[in-house]
Formats: C-alpha cells, sequence, structure tokens
C-alpha cells in the first residue's frame, strides 16, 4: 500500500506510527479511522471520495469499499449513495451490534444487559431529578412534556401492543434526555434497539395477565412524579421498583432458563 512512508500518517505529519496490521483491508480501516479522529476532525465533515482514498493508499475500490463498510459498522462514519462518505456523530452503534449479537447467542445475556439498563435508567432519574431542581429545570420542559404525552397516548389505547410498545419506549428516551446526559441517553437508545423483542414480550405477557392494561400508564406516571420532586432519591425508588418488575418477568418467562448441561 503506498499511502506515504511508514513514518507518515494519513495527513503527511512525520512521526513514529503504530504497527499496522497486515490486511490491506485492515490498514485502510486504521489509516481511515484516524482521519475521523485526529485534529480537526468534525463531525459531519466530508471525507475524500472513494477515489481518492484508494489513491492515496495505493489499494483497490474493492479493497476500499469494504474497509469503509468496516468504519460505518464502527459507527465512525456514514456513507451517502452517490456522495463522499462523511464522518458520523459520536454514536453508540458498536454498542448496539455488541449486545445484539451477545443475546443471539446467549440468552443469559438479555438479563445482564436489562440489569445494565436498569443501572443507566436509574442513574438516569437521579440526573433528571437534580436538574429540574436546579438552574437547568427551564432546559427539562421539553423533554418532560413527551414524557407526559407518551403517558396520555399509552393509558388512552393500553390494549394495542405496536402503541404501548412505541410510548413505552418513548417516555423512556424522553427521561433519559431529561437527564441531560447525551452519552447516557445514545447508550440507553443502543441497548433498547437490541431488547425490543423483549420489551414486546413483556408488555404481551401482561396484557395477558392483568386485570387493569392501563396500569402500566399509572407505573410510569409514578416515576414522572418522582423525578418532578426534585428529590434525586425519590426518582432513583420509583425507577428502581418499575425497572425490578420488568427484571422479575424476565427471570419467570417458561423458557427464561438456560436448557440443562449434558
Amino acid at each position: 500500500m503506498s499511502a506515504g512512508r511508514p513514518d507518515q500518517d494519513p495527513a503527511g505529519r512525520s512521526g513514529p506510527q503504530r504497527a499496522r496490521p497486515h490486511s490491506l483491508t485492515a490498514q485502510v480501516v486504521d489509516f481511515v479511522e484516524e482521519l475521523c479522529v485526529g485534529p480537526g476532525a468534525k463531525p459531519g465533515g466530508r471525507l475524500p471520495s472513494e477515489k481518492e482514498l484508494a489513491e492515496r493508499f495505493g489499494v483497490s475500490r474493492v479493497v476500499l469499499r469494504e474497509a469503509m463498510k468496516t468504519l460505518e459498522a464502527k459507527g465512525l462514519v456514514h456513507r451517502r449513495q452517490g456522495k463522499p462518505a462523511v464522518i458520523a456523530s459520536p454514536n453508540a452503534l458498536p454498542v448496539e451490534n455488541f449486545v445484539a449479537l451477545s443475546v443471539l447467542r446467549d440468552r443469559r445475556a438479555l438479563m445482564e444487559f436489562t440489569e445494565i439498563r436498569k443501572a443507566l435508567e436509574v442513574h438516569g432519574a437521579r440526573l433528571a431529578a437534580q436538574r429540574i431542581a436546579g438552574p437547568e429545570q427551564e432546559q427539562t420542559r421539553e423533554d418532560i412534556a413527551r414524557a407526559r404525552e407518551a403517558i396520555a397516548e399509552m393509558r388512552s389505547d393500553p390494549l394495542d401492543v405496536p402503541t404501548r410498545l412505541r410510548t413505552d419506549v418513548a417516555f423512556h428516551q424522553a427521561l433519559a434526555a431529561a437527564s441531560g446526559n447525551r452519552s447516557l441517553t445514545q447508550i440507553l437508545d443502543a441497548l433498547e434497539q437490541s431488547l425490543a423483542e423483549s420489551r414486546e414480550r413483556s408488555h404481551r405477557r401482561f396484557l395477558a395477565t392483568a386485570e387493569d392494561p392501563a396500569a402500566s400508564a399509572t407505573e410510569h406516571e409514578v416515576v414522572l412524579d418522582a423525578v418532578l420532586t426534585g428529590d434525586p432519591a425519590h426518582a432513583v425508588a420509583a425507577m428502581e421498583h418499575h425497572l425490578q418488575v420488568t427484571l422479575h418477568e424476565i427471570r419467570t418467562r417458561p423458557d427464561a432458563e438456560d436448557p440443562p448441561e449434558s
């Protein structure tokens, strides 16, 4: 690969470089990754065209495209049909891919990642309550309004599973956003994508046994009211209880246990 002297980086700066992997595709991935995270790199910034990159690194377009696929899967670039790729905004796509694969391979991972989701959401509720009681209260109003709307819609049609799923997700996303922690929000969104099937099973099982289908809306309202008190401890307790119900449901599913070892 003729990307320049071994002691030069993709931008032409001299200096020691870390050892490069042998695969041409992996080398291109490594070089373009440096372009995406190096000084001056900004989300939305355009990368050189595939033709330019292939010429710069002295590789075929086939190798370059394979490298770009890898970079897109890692959440570093966003490719557009017929246009140069751009540097992606920080995102949790690698987390989403990891969680999805783990859950597919090991049913115990579903419980583990649900426990992680619980820990993050409980902390998010704490942060949201702190913001409500602090100088950033005004910035949370839109998020709180979205949470209220989700509860109202959930209550209006509690027997419709798609509505329940959509409004459940919207409520938790709104509260996460109210925390003001963007990284926490992104990680929770990644977990949500991979745990969506489990959430649907929880709702269907609830509807099959609950006396009052609208009770879910009431549960979410309790959590929101706790956050709105501005008392972090109260918010934590409410979210802790709410998500503990979800964990219990997963633990008690008929097929939740691993098959016995032979």
